[in-house]
């Protein structure tokens, strides 16, 4: 009998969006401290000890670009590059698709959070070896308000709460089953924990730092370089 522990794990790294909020459409190929963003999660999958191979989910309008920069790095772990869909889920699952015969287990990881660390790859995909389902995610620090019409209806407690993040890390036959039971009943959600969730399956949290931002506008790139100038991100150079 095989050894859970040492079954292959496999991370897929997400770019495939519109970046319409970002206001640029190659947003993974955004300059962050002179490297493209998605150069920083490719850096962190590489280093973490759990992940045996890398499926890059890009989008058809950066397909050369993103071809460019794997074949000018250094990350052999990279197995595949496909092209992503419409929505969040169509291009994890183009992601899936992709995945090595023999993994196990799978880490989904944005490559718009640039600042994660391999050890938190490696954290939850122990915790998805442990439970089946694992996210990294942080408490909740800003006060909440519910708004209505522009106006404050009321002020939601934050005890309890956590922010999502990624990585979002699984047992592969637990996604796969969850990815079949949303396209059966027309679910969308905004993250691969939510298919989990809707099927009754508990989900572990891994603590992680905010940190671990996502760049979403081009603000974000500033307030990412400055966390990794003061070295609170905790990455490792590379």
């Amino acid at each position: 009998m095989s050894d859970p522990d040492r079954s292959l794990a496999a991370a897929v790294i997400v770019g495939a969006g519109r970046g319409t909020r970002f206001g640029a459409a190659d947003k993974v190929m955004a300059p962050l401290a002179g490297r493209p963003l998605l150069a920083y999660s490719l850096d962190a999958a590489e280093q973490a000890e759990a992940v045996g191979a890398i499926v890059v989910v890009t989008a058809e309008h950066c397909v050369g670009a993103v071809a460019d920069l794997i074949g000018s790095g250094s990350w052999s772990k990279i197995v595949a590059t496909v092209t992503g869909g419409d929505r969040r889920q169509d291009s994890v699952w183009a992601g899936l698709a992709a995945m090595p015969s023999g993994a196990s287990h799978v880490a989904v990881h944005d490559a718009a959070r640039p600042l994660v660390t391999s050890s938190l790859f490696d954290a939850c995909i122990a915790a998805a070896r442990r439970f089946g389902a694992a996210i990294a995610a942080a408490p909740v620090a800003d006060t909440l308000k519910r708004v209505v019409d522009g106006r404050v209806v009321a002020t939601v407690s934050r005890r309890d709460l956590w922010a999502a993040q990624t990585p979002q890390a699984f047992r592969l036959e637990l996604l796969m089953n969850a990815f079949a039971s949303a396209a059966a009943t027309g679910l969308e959600v905004t993250d691969e924990a939510s298919l989990l969730e809707a099927m009754g399956i508990e989900v572990a949290i891994v603590p992680s730092s905010r940190a671990n931002l996502k760049i979403t506008h081009p603000e974000d790139l500033a307030v990412a370089e400055a966390v990794m100038r003061a070295g609170t991100s905790g990455r490792r150079a590379s």
